[in-house]
């Protein structure tokens, strides 16, 4: 054993009467492979010097297992957490048997405070480690998003592919009838007047189908009823079928009626026939059309999100827009009734239109999704009205349902990336980050939400010119959905424990009278001061490394210029909220924080803001 740990660095240069005690007091310990050395968060009284066998490191990250190193021979394991006092970091277990000697906890502090050399050498090893750790989880993370990505981008091109798959599926069949009512027609031996009235009937029907495509299905269906009646007493085949192709083709009773005029009365089944087939084919290529190009566009749109100076800025059609977007998800609202109010002199936009119509797709299938559960009981037909207009140099979308509505602590969350309240595999959380991306900050844009029991409606405002607005930073955006103080509010209502930095010795001081106030509404306070020992019957901590567990907020009561390496500590121990108190502001260190996934509260008071959102709606209910 003398000669093993002589040849380990932390102990090369150890006095001997120092190692050879060293020696006695270390315990030789057995793993066998596959056991478990320790566990992620379990307190830590030893530390290990591997002597044969390997050990592995792994980490619990996105609800999966990270392997951050494999130790071997003269490694020593398990020091950081004796040395910081905190749960183990991460978990040991034996990748072959292994024999380690095991050093307690106050052998290593005397080890360290007698030897400079292994300290130097302790240090060198913890840097080096926390380094490791940090690139290998970040790399782990950025992974994990973009598998997530990836999820999300194969849930939006499957709607454009579904749609060319029954497309072609559904075209094969009507190719055929087609080609059946075209021999019945050729069979009828028609003149050349009454060829060219058919070609006619084909042109007009497309500019009167135009017409026909904002009736109410209500509308909609007496027409087809009335149709499917008349076509049933000419003797027509199957009327039900070909009743709604003729209706989009500007067919009427009447209409119908007036081409005895120039077909006998035998012949007219097998022109309509043909007229209706004809049309139900010219659909499902359009159909299939549309599938492919919105594909085409998704591709296009990720082209975009890798090389955002690349993407062309084009003139936008938002209606167009919208209407292909309702056909690529026809499967999903043939049950819904989808009016369009549209205004008939919006001005088209500039901006990315494969962009704008994701947005689009992804407040439509969420509708849809939310619409899904009152048209299957039948409780109330589902509805969703798109409403456009022009406001000054802006133009507005509106998208409502009269579905369950969304409740106030989603609608608080709703444009967080990957939250979702969809089952597993149902959704990825990621749709409406995007298009709150896309509207605000690509386009200069606002989208927001409103919804209560029977109307949730999603507004889109857009500029006309959005190169004449303002750039607007990520981290500059607004909240999603909620003004500033909802999210004070929320982080107020959500986050209870708070590690006080620069917490003051002086009951006089806000820096000790704030964090007191915030304990008596029921907060868990932690003060962060070098000095230690106690304040105000509190233990104070050192550092934030020394805190005994992972704070939700840092609040910060030093000078300015101290915010930064604030900031940095809080990004090391996962915090999730930095609020610099009243007076203090760092442009710099919150843009750190915000790029990190922190959400950061800069110059305000949190003993006032507490007051006024929180105790003072208490004070009303009450």
């Amino acid at each position: 054993m003398f000669e093993f740990l002589k040849k380990v660095p932390l102990f090369s240069e150890m006095p001997d009467e120092d190692f050879v005690r060293l020696c006695e007091m270390v315990e030789e310990v057995e793993l066998p492979a596959g056991q478990q050395l320790f566990a992620e968060g379990s307190p830590g009284m030893r530390a290990y010097v591997i002597k044969e066998g390997e050990l592995e490191i792994v980490k619990a990250s996105a609800e999966r297992e990270v392997l951050l190193a494999v130790r071997g021979s003269g490694e020593v394991i398990g020091e950081m957490s004796l040395l910081e006092r905190q749960p183990r970091m991460a978990s040991v277990r034996a990748r072959t048997d292994t024999v380690m000697l095991a050093i307690h906890r106050d052998e290593l502090d005397k080890l360290l405070n007698t030897s400079p050399s292994a300290a130097r050498a302790m240090l060198h090893t913890i840097l080096a480690r926390w380094r490791n750790t940090e690139a290998t989880l970040r790399q782990s993370e950025k992974l994990a998003q973009l598998g997530t990505l990836s999820a999300g981008v194969a849930h939006e091109l499957n709607n454009p592919a579904a749609a060319v798959k029954r497309g072609a599926s559904q075209l094969e069949d009507a190719a055929v009838r087609l080609g059946q009512a075209q021999v019945r027609l050729a069979a009828l031996d028609l003149s050349q007047s009454q060829l060219e009235t058919l070609n006619q009937l084909l042109d007009e029907s497309k500019e009167q189908g135009q017409a026909l495509a904002n009736l109410s299905a209500l509308e909609r269906n007496d027409l087809e009823y009335e149709l499917e009646d008349w076509l049933d007493e000419q003797g027509v085949a199957e009327p039900w079928e070909h009743a709604p192709a003729l209706v989009n083709l500007g067919f009427t009773v009447e209409r119908a009626q007036a081409l005895l005029a120039d077909f006998a009365e035998e012949h007219l089944p097998v022109v309509l026939d043909w007229l209706s087939t004809y049309h139900t084919v010219n659909s499902l290529l359009h159909e299939v059309h549309q599938g492919a190009g919105r594909i085409s566009e998704i591709v296009k749109a990720l082209k975009s999100y890798s090389y955002l100076d690349q993407a062309p800025v084009q003139e936008v059609d938002l209606h167009e827009g919208l209407d292909n977007t309702i056909v690529i998800l026809r499967h999903k609202l043939k049950s819904l009734e989808v009016v369009r109010d549209y205004d008939p002199d919006l001005p088209h936009i500039q901006g990315y239109g494969s962009e704008l119509n994701q947005v689009f797709t992804n407040i439509l299938d969420n509708a849809a999704d939310a619409l899904e559960g009152a048209s299957q009981d039948g409780s109330s037909p589902g509805q969703i009205i798109i409403r456009t207009r022009a406001v000054g140099e802006t133009v507005l979308i509106e998208i409502e349902d009269n579905g369950p509505g969304i409740p106030d602590e989603v609608q608080q969350r709703i444009f967080e990336p990957f939250y979702t309240t969809k089952p597993p595999g149902k959704g990825t959380g990621l749709g409406l980050h995007i298009s709150y991306n896309i509207v605000v900050v690509k386009h200069r844009g606002h989208l927001s939400v409103t919804s209560e029991p029977g109307k949730t409606v999603f507004e889109i405002k857009l500029p006309v010119n959005f190169e004449d607005v303002k750039p607007i930073k990520i981290d500059e955006a607004p909240p999603p959905a909620r003004t500033r103080n909802d999210r004070l509010r929320y982080i107020l209502q959500t986050y209870k424990t708070v590690a006080v930095v620069g917490m003051s010795t002086n009951p006089e001081k806000d820096a000790q009278t704030v964090p007191l106030y915030l304990k008596e509404q029921g907060y868990e306070i932690m003060p962060v001061n070098p000095r230690g020992g106690e304040i105000a019957g509190l233990r104070v901590y050192r550092d934030v490394f020394s805190l005994p567990k992972v704070p939700d907020v840092i609040l910060v009561f030093r000078p300015s210029e101290e915010a930064m390496g604030i900031v940095e500590q809080a990004i090391q121990i996962g915090a999730r909220v930095v609020w610099m108190q009243l007076g203090i502001k760092d442009d710099d260190a919150a843009a750190k924080a915000r790029e990190s996934g922190l959400t950061v509260v800069m110059n305000t008071c949190m003993r006032a803001t507490h007051k006024r959102l929180i105790a003072s709606q208490q004070a009303e209910d009450s």
